[in-house]
């Protein structure tokens, strides 16, 4: 009997330490990310922390109170649970907590994924450490992948936990900070396994829709926050379809070049970035701010030609759906996707 438990005692050490060994850096990057959430969690503040103290600004505190009406909105009128998410905040003092990467084949409109458990297939990597995040870029790179690094203002757990507030998105307009806090607690709601860009799109087509219908809601208070908004939805629509508009261009040049050396493909995708950015720059918005975003030097790469896809590439097909299948009622879709598409 000894020697039975024995043989099956070994077996299972063998196969903890195989699997150790063979997915050591999904675990490690398991535990940084616990740690980076879990920290960040523990030191977070009640939203009443901020808000009774003397010498914190009023207009940061106008904005904690708007998070928290749109939270009251979200679950009155849209049904969410949101009532215990964002009840806390983390104070950044100014510094960045997330960087995401994403990657893409050199010469072909492709994303990089990774598998992670629960999750499924994923076309982007959060860090809470920066050097970890340049380092998995530096190896893409080396690899021939597009890579693209940028810094991220929130995150979801998909409702599992409380979601803390990160004091940054404080700094955002109002119309901008409410899309944020609806687009997340949309993902909390609906979140398709091995979907991400379906995830996205549909997080941010809900989340200008239900900010619209926010500010809607308490007009008379809301008034120029809406006419706001609507101007940056405007820019934000162009700047996309414009980005949109240009991936069949560069999805035609890489069917053209695929028998060509690296040299020649490297030349041709050079050209057409520049042509790219060329048109871009004569966009115009009425935001000052767009415009000085697309007159800075813009690292453009098939990682950053993609996040445009992954976030609006189905807009246009939403909107039509909305108008067509839900007669412009937004509940209703919302109803539809809920009902119809299994959640984690």
């Amino acid at each position: 009997m000894k020697s039975v438990f024995r043989k099956i005692l070994l077996l299972f050490i063998t196969v903890c330490t195989l699997f150790v060994v063979l997915k050591w850096d999904l675990i490690r990057y398991g535990w940084q990310q616990a740690r980076g959430q879990i920290a960040i969690m523990y030191n977070a503040e009640p939203l009443a922390h901020f808000l009774e103290n003397p010498s914190y600004p009023d207009s940061l505190k106008a904005k904690i109170k708007l998070v928290e009406k749109v939270k009251t909105f979200a679950n009155a009128e849209l049904g969410f649970s949101s009532e215990s998410q964002y009840e806390k905040m983390f104070d950044q003092k100014g510094k960045e907590l997330m960087w995401v990467v994403t990657a893409a084949l050199p010469y072909s409109l492709e994303s990089y994924k990774w598998n992670f458990p629960v999750l499924g297939e994923v076309s982007y990597k959060g860090f809470f450490i920066e050097k970890e995040a340049i380092k998995l870029a530096q190896q893409l790179t080396k690899k021939g992948y597009d890579v693209r690094v940028r810094t991220a203002s929130a995150w979801s757990t998909l409702g599992w936990l409380n979601d803390p507030l990160l004091s940054n998105v404080l700094n955002l307009s109002n119309g901008r900070l409410a899309e944020l806090i609806l687009h997340e607690l949309t993902h909390d709601e609906i979140f398709i396994k091995d979907s991400i860009e379906f995830n996205e799109n549909l997080a941010s087509f809900f989340g200008q829709e239900f900010t619209k219908k926010f500010f809607k809601k308490q007009l008379e208070r809301y008034a120029s926050e809406l006419y706001d908004y609507l101007l940056h939805l405007e820019d934000r629509h162009t700047l996309n379809k414009f980005v949109r508009n240009y991936l069949p261009r560069f999805d035609s040049l890489y069917q053209k070049i695929e028998g060509l050396s690296t040299i020649e493909k490297e030349n041709q995708k050079f050209y057409l970035i520049e042509k790219f950015k060329q048109d871009l720059r004569n966009q115009k918005f009425k935001n000052p701010k767009y415009t000085d975003f697309i007159k800075s030097e813009i690292d453009v790469n098939n990682a950053f030609l993609l996040s445009y896809k992954r976030y609006s590439g189905h807009q246009e097909l939403l909107e039509r759906k909305l108008q067509t299948q839900f007669d412009g009622d937004i509940g209703k879709m919302l109803d539809f996707y809920q009902k119809n598409y299994d959640s984690l």
